[in-house]
């Protein structure tokens, strides 16, 4: 089945571009590829929509409704050379035009199920360029396109509204898969490529036959006709495709990728802007225009908070909640670019080898979890706390009249937990700037000195009292 089908889709398009394009066959073929084989091509299309769905799994619904587009698309194609070819008198509009204009709903269906069966969980951030994308090519579409054709259409209701939609299905269909790739990232993969190409190629030809309609600057001729079939090839090609990759639910976010979208679209749009001070404009258009700069200011007020929620986790030690190593660097390269007085504490914890060595080192991170958050608490607002790493630990006091002394002991006392086969305590050693050091590095040097030498003094001295461990376990 799948074999005729792929025959007569492929075969069929290859002999229509044949004669369309290159004259073979001549008159005499005219009315055969006119008629049963373009039609069948069609047919086949719909049917190779109709297997792919047969298939099953998550993309069952979105190639069912893919199928009844392109099955729509196929009766208005035989109507049409059934009851129209050739009839100077066939109504307007007409069963035909129901078939073809039907296709654009029941293809942007499919492309939505497509994408729900495959987008789980997205960044907000993938789908905000994928808006942006959709909004910014059908504003572009709208002025280039839509306008073009309303300001040319004219007669009754009826005549008028058919006329209208034919443009506004290609430019939703063009933005939808602009959107798409955009939510891919740019890079959607075979099988999404043909789909996309498809329906994108739908669009291009009524735009090409559109302007032909109206006398543009394209040439007549048939020449637009082999792009309908080469789009329903694209379309039925996928059935022989596997099924379409997932797509990735967390994106890169860096450098040119953050602002490729909304810049391209901002420029598309300051773009429409200067058509607008030299021609008029529609209503549609400056809605479509006005949403799609609204959502490049939202994606972009996106990128500034995912940017700060980034900074924020780079800034947190994600165990303890006290600043991290980057934010120490930070915070002291801003202290020596400001030259602020600085006091720097250093703290390592004495016997924490042992006690995860004891008691395993999902249980030391507790421990430091814990002592983190006394830390934290001990020495705030007056002063920061910071763990580098490991088991140590940094107190940063850059405020004037702080009693350092008394802050001393609190970071210390906070690091100190005992009881039943352990004993934890903090060596420290600070130093200031400018009193005892000329910069924060020199009293970060100095501080570690210190620190080291209290530790090798209490490792002479020996152990501690302990007390309780079930004491500590419940915050006391």
């Amino acid at each position: 089945m799948k074999k005729a089908v792929g025959a007569v889709l492929f075969g069929g398009t290859a002999v229509a571009i044949l004669h369309y394009w290159l004259g073979i066959g001549g008159a005499a073929l005219t009315s055969a590829v006119n008629g049963p084989i373009y039609d069948s091509v069609i047919v086949s299309a719909a049917i190779a929509c109709l297997l792919r769905a047969r298939a099953g799994g998550r993309e069952r619904p979105a190639w069912l409704a893919i199928a009844a587009a392109v099955f729509a698309w196929a009766a208005a194609e035989i109507y049409w050379t059934l009851s129209i070819e050739g009839n100077a008198g066939a109504p307007y509009p007409s069963p035909a035009d129901a078939g073809y204009l039907a296709f654009y709903p029941l293809a942007v269906l499919g492309l939505f199920l497509l994408v729900k069966a495959h987008a789980k969980r997205l960044d907000p951030r993938l789908w905000m360029d994928g808006a942006i994308a959709a909004l910014g090519t059908a504003a572009l579409g709208t002025a280039l396109i839509f306008e073009f054709v309303a300001d040319r259409t004219s007669g009754t209701f009826a005549e008028v509204a058919t006329t209208l939609a034919y443009p506004l299905g290609d430019v939703v269909l063009l933005s939808l898969a602009v959107g798409f790739i955009a939510l891919t990232r740019w890079h959607p993969g075979r099988t999404w490529s043909l789909l996309l190409a498809g329906l994108a190629a739908t669009a291009i030809a009524d735009v090409a036959f559109t302007l032909q309609t109206y006398e543009a600057t394209l040439p007549g001729g048939d020449w637009v006709e082999p792009i309908y079939l080469i789009s329903a090839a694209f379309i039925g090609a996928v059935a022989w495709q596997p099924e379409a990759a997932p797509i990735s639910p967390e994106g890169r976010f860096d450098g040119l990728r953050e602002v490729i979208v909304p810049g391209i679209v901002a420029m598309a749009m300051i773009a429409l802007v200067v058509m607008q001070y030299f021609s008029h404009a529609t209503a549609l258009t400056t809605i479509l225009w006005s949403t799609a700069m609204l959502a490049v200011i939202a994606r972009l007020a996106m990128s500034v908070r995912a940017n700060k929620r980034l900074l924020g986790e780079v800034r947190t030690d994600p165990l303890t909640g006290l600043g991290s190593q980057a934010r120490l660097r930070m915070d002291l390269e801003q202290s020596r670019s400001h030259q602020e007085p600085l006091t720097v504490i250093l703290l390592d914890l004495n016997g924490f080898k042992r006690y995860n060595d004891t008691f395993g080192h999902p249980e030391g991170d507790k421990m430091l979890a814990l002592l983190g958050k006394r830390l934290k608490a001990a020495v705030e607002p007056e002063a920061t706390g910071y763990r580098p790493g490991g088991d140590e630990f940094v107190v940063l006091i850059d405020e004037e009249g702080v009693d350092v002394g008394e802050l001393k002991v609190r970071a210390a006392e906070a690091l100190t937990a005992r009881g039943s086969n352990y004993d934890l305590s903090a060596a420290w050693g600070a130093a200031s700037v400018p009193e005892e050091a000329d910069s924060a590095e020199s009293a970060m040097q100095l501080a570690d000195v210190r620190m080291y030498a209290q530790k090798e003094s209490r490792r002479l001295a020996g152990p501690l009292e302990t007390f309780d461990r079930e004491a500590l376990e419940q915050g006391h």
